[in-house]
């Protein structure tokens, strides 16, 4: 394997626990021998994370932010400070298993040609965890937003062994390995979106001829949505702002329309269900707001996580 050196940029929030177990497992399974800087950018955590990760880990370079910045963002900081030849974008609710990097660095050293490596995902269980997809599709967000998913099997491509290494359209932004001299190419992460820049980055690198590989032979913990479980208003409306961002902008007028209108269903549909059922549980009463709170943007989505 090739003298490569790594960046491993992790954005941070109100996760503490995670992303110590995070850091723990990183410094347990990697090979000494490897040039690793860790960089975790936090965004203005309030569960006492930064002192943790001080005391616990002083050789991590933290950049602490003074408001949640979002997503892509924060990441774009810490890749802009990254040192290394490549950058693993990695989510603080992640674990290492074994030495996933020293795996992904020699399969690089072997395949000159590859830009993107993303590994397989597993669930908190070690079940396997849904982490590569083709392209969104009109049919794609219809079957998402009314749980007919069983009609995606292309998409999520069902149709592929995936056992095996295979080239693929898009991947989880959870663990993406990447050359970092491809960021002069096609660029940072999109500022404006936040829930799918990792399908707009792999969209972005596919249309420069650019090669994602789904690399199934190291495996790495995700135990996800544990962040997203802090701010409802947040993480929901976001999934359903940056799907009619990202139609708006790589597709046809037509199909950001129906995507909008496809969106305004779903959100006076999950009003009604959520309305319904908020006097019963706190967290349907979140989600409740949550959906109002979205109805009146769809039309002029907010440009970062507002």
């Amino acid at each position: 394997m090739r003298d490569f050196s790594v960046s491993i940029v992790i954005v941070n929030y109100n996760v503490k626990d995670l992303i110590l177990t995070c850091l723990k497992s990183i410094y347990e399974f990697s090979d000494k021998v490897l040039k690793i800087e860790i960089i975790v950018v936090d965004n203005n955590s309030h569960d006492d994370s930064c002192e943790a990760i001080k005391s616990n880990f002083p050789s991590v370079i933290l950049v602490e932010n003074k408001s949640n910045e979002g997503f892509p963002k924060a990441n774009n900081q810490g890749f802009r400070i990254a040192s290394g030849d490549f950058i693993f974008m990695l989510n603080p609710d992640t674990e290492f298993v074994e030495d996933s990097l020293s795996k992904m660095l020699s399969f690089f050293s072997k395949e000159n040609n590859i830009d993107i490596l993303a590994p397989k995902l597993l669930n908190s269980d070690k079940t396997n965890q849904q982490s590569i997809w083709r392209y969104p599709s009109l049919k794609s967000v219809f079957c998402e937003m009314n749980y007919l998913t069983f009609w995606l099997k292309k998409k999520n491509y069902l149709d592929k062994n995936v056992a095996e290494n295979f080239e693929i359209e898009s991947c989880s932004g959870a663990a993406i390995l990447f050359k970092k001299k491809i960021l002069n190419q096609i660029g940072n992460l999109d500022e404006t979106m936040f829930w799918i820049e990792d399908i707009d980055f792999c969209y972005r690198a596919n249309k420069s001829n650019l090669k994602l590989i789904y690399f199934p032979e190291t495996k790495i913990i995700h135990h996800i949505g544990q962040s997203a479980k802090k701010n409802y208003k947040i993480s929901l409306s976001n999934q359903i702002f940056n799907k009619i961002k990202f139609f708006k902008k790589h597709y046809s007028f037509a199909s950001f329309f129906l995507v909008t209108l496809l969106s305004i269903y779903h959100i006076l549909i999950k009003i009604f269900i959520f309305g319904l059922l908020s006097p019963f549980k706190k967290v349907y009463f979140r989600k409740f707001q949550a959906y109002i709170y979205t109805f009146p943007k769809v039309f002029n989505p907010p440009k970062g996580i507002k």
